[in-house]
């Protein structure tokens, strides 16, 4: 991805716009799978939340090429097996804690741990033995979580594992997340020059599941706290236009917009979802209005807005963590990815 050259539209640069929304964020993985075996290429990427993660699967993954790495997001689902009787994604939202750091540290170094818990192979039976091994050391992890704990989850603590930092520097495109200084009441935005992984951290800090997320000033050494973007800004169109203003056509994957997340829950558990998704999905709707009635007031910019058909059937599992789901929607996203290119979006084309 370093030497590639990202492609120009006619009238200025293109810019890829990835939003938030963690479970159905596979919808943009096969989305971007898709554009990529077309070979449409961009010139700006800005991201919020889960899109930070596939925005950096996509340009510098630490493992494979793109495509494998966006493929392989279809990974952090549980096996169906067990996620029908524990709905809980235990393989992405992990124990907190300096003693559950150490302890993965410790799998993570021991050749026998790490075998069992790898994935070996595409069957069903192989998949299901692999995350049973990884329930069974996430259960044992020890943690330090209480009523005076900030957050629920580590702060994603498999960041270095799939992601190359250093070789994000030198990519093509460029490429922003966002997050919420919270010490300063303010959004801010880091560059590809800037981002470490604990500026991915504070991108994804989402409140009650991850503590605010603390970055060192440069400047000064003191400590700033933030939280996720996307809470506030989920598709960072803002950010955009003030940093790149010679974007003209822009092309946003977003998973919030869909009117099929806004439906009954299934459970008590699933309804603490949808506490988490429905606000997000009027702040995304808002964005695109605030984008098309402010910052883009004199439409120089062209907005192509991916629309993601997910099945009518498939609906009320949406935002559910199993395998099956996550690959449902990755075949989604990969789907309407490429009837969009077959339709309005063929000018994006090479």
């Amino acid at each position: 991805m370093a030497t590639r050259k990202a492609a120009r539209g006619k009238n200025g640069k293109t810019a890829l716009v990835l939003g938030g929304g963690a479970p159905n964020a596979t919808l943009m993985s096969g989305a971007l799978v898709a554009f990529t075996e077309a070979g449409v290429e961009f010139d700006v990427i800005s991201t919020a939340g889960a899109g930070a993660l596939i925005g950096l699967l996509y340009v510098a993954p630490a493992q494979g090429t793109p495509i494998e790495a966006l493929r392989r997001t279809v990974e952090m689902g549980v096996a169906d097996a067990i996620y029908d009787h524990f709905p809980v994604n235990y393989k992405v939202f992990q124990k907190p804690g300096a003693v559950a750091d150490l302890y993965r540290q410790l799998l993570a170094v021991n050749p026998l741990t790490r075998t069992l818990a790898a994935q070996h192979g595409d069957s069903a039976m192989e998949r299901l033995f692999a995350d049973w091994v990884r329930l069974l050391f996430a259960s044992a992890c020890p943690t330090d979580l209480g009523p005076n704990s900030l957050g629920l989850c580590a702060s994603v603590p498999f960041l270095e594992e799939t992601v190359d930092f250093a070789a994000l520097k030198t990519v093509a495109p460029a490429f922003y997340i966002n997050a919420y200084n919270l010490s300063e009441r303010r959004m801010e935005n880091f560059a590809k020059h800037q981002i470490t992984a604990d500026h991915c951290r504070a991108a994804l800090a989402f409140p009650f599941l991850y503590p605010p997320y603390p970055i060192a000033d440069p400047a000064t050494g003191a400590e700033k706290f933030y939280y996720e973007g996307a809470a506030h800004d989920c598709l960072n169109f803002k950010a955009l236009v003030e940093h790149e203003p010679k974007v003209e056509r822009i092309v946003v994957f977003d998973v919030l917009g869909a009117e099929e997340l806004m439906r009954t829950p299934r459970d008590l558990y699933d309804a603490w979802l949808l506490s988490i998704i429905v606000p997000l999905v009027e702040i995304a709707r808002d964005d695109t209005k605030i984008f098309e009635a402010v910052h883009n007031a004199d439409g120089r910019r062209q907005l192509f807005k991916v629309p993601f058909d997910i099945p009518t059937e498939h609906e009320v599992e949406a935002l559910d963590w199993s395998r099956s789901n996550l690959e449902t929607l990755f075949g989604v996203g990969y789907r309407s990815a490429q009837a969009y290119l077959a339709g309005d979006g063929r000018v994006l084309l090479p």
